[in-house]
């Protein structure tokens, strides 16, 4: 049965894809405000399965990049999103037949929504994340062999950017060097690929997920308790793994700076309840990284750490958080793919300064319950 998205789904999506930004991704209401609007005015949109995508057929993944803040000023049209996939189809001389996410997490899992919208074209049920990253190479689409380029940047319908490099890593410098110039955010298409590619390296039903997340913690839901059961019983029948309460408590110590563009820093959680007399420490470089239990790790990236508000169980942004705010910190366990050894060349603690091995949470609460 074909699904499509509604203003209605939009709003699901939204909710859900909080979660999934582990602190980052950007503010998806902004974003969902322009969905629904596009949708009003151009109708639902498709949403389907790669496994029903022709494997000949070409799929465009997009995002908006850059400072979530300046993009919140100077709002774009949407337009710029459409124009970055019919100058990827000029550049390449194909014609898409599909839209697909570059990261599920936050703001830009509304992006491709948009363009889907914009376009006439269907969205497909993938993404090549599963979560929030900072950079673009950061995906499963790099990390299994697709190319970046042809790149295309725009912060204004008139005006596009083409990136060209065999190098995915260097599409990212470029990429951001020219976001910067452009005042601080863009509309972005990279990694076209055909439909027999999305299948093999992207993260599948990914969109699915998040909708059934957000649909799962209804808008009115005022308690964290509330809301991780609910979490748990969607995720552990997913390609992630059922979440896990590191810690109940109040932050006692934040420290957070913007270090060349990206927020970057730490916080302390003191427990309460059950966890009186324990402290964690959260590490953070634009999205929560790793959590340590004095000298025990207990979660690292891949894996999806979020900071959720006590009273309403909603996920905090790194910007969001406060001295003496009541939380709750979980773990999420990441999607298989993620946890493969190509990909933690590309995502893992090591990618982020981080001098240790991943080890799944699944693994370290059995390593820590038995050392216990």
């Amino acid at each position: 049965m074909k699904q499509y998205i509604d203003e209605k789904t939009v709003s699901s999506l939204s909710r859900g894809a909080m979660y999934l930004g582990s602190g980052g991704g950007g503010d998806v209401k902004l974003m969902e405000l322009m969905a629904k609007r596009i949708i009003r005015e151009n109708g639902p949109i498709p949403l389907i399965s790669p496994f029903h995508f022709p494997d000949e057929e070409w799929v465009i993944p997009v995002a908006i990049m850059g400072s979530t803040t300046i993009f919140s000023e100077q709002l774009p049209s949407g337009n710029e999103l459409k124009k970055v996939v019919e100058t990827i189809e000029k550049e390449k001389n194909i014609a898409a037949s599909g839209i697909a996410g570059l990261e599920i997490g936050g703001m830009n899992a509304i992006s491709p929504v948009i363009t889907a919208a914009l376009t006439k074209l269907p969205l497909l049920d993938a993404d090549g994340m599963g979560r929030a990253f900072p950079e673009l190479q950061m995906t499963t689409y790099h990390g299994f062999g697709i190319k970046a380029s042809p790149a295309v940047i725009s912060n204004h319908p008139d005006q596009t950017h083409l990136i060209s490099s065999d190098e995915n890593v260097e599409v990212e410098k470029q990429a951001r060097n020219l976001v910067t110039r452009l005042g601080g955010w863009a509309a972005i298409a990279c990694y076209p690929m055909q439909g027999w590619q999305i299948r093999e390296v992207g993260i599948l039903q990914t969109f699915t997920l998040t909708i059934r997340l957000g649909e799962a913690i209804s808008a009115n839901m005022m308690d964290a308790n509330a809301v991780m059961e609910k979490m748990q019983r969607v995720f552990q029948n997913s390609i992630y793994g059922k979440p896990v309460k590191l810690i109940e408590g109040k932050i006692v110590d934040l420290q957070r700076e913007i270090i060349e563009g990206t927020l970057k820093g730490s916080l302390i959680v003191e427990g309460s309840g059950l966890y009186v007399g324990e402290y964690l420490s959260i590490f953070f470089h634009n999205e929560y990284l790793l959590v340590k239990k004095n000298d025990t790790t207990l979660a690292t990236v891949p894996d999806l750490i979020c900071v959720l508000d006590e009273e309403t169980g909603y996920p905090l942004y790194i910007e969001e958080l406060e001295n003496h705010l009541k939380v709750w910190v979980i773990a999420i366990p990441s999607p298989f793919l993620l946890q493969t050894s190509k990909m933690l060349d590309v995502v893992g603690p090591t990618q982020f300064g981080i001098t240790e091995n991943f080890i799944p949470i699944e693994e370290r609460i059995q390593l820590n319950d038995n050392e216990g």
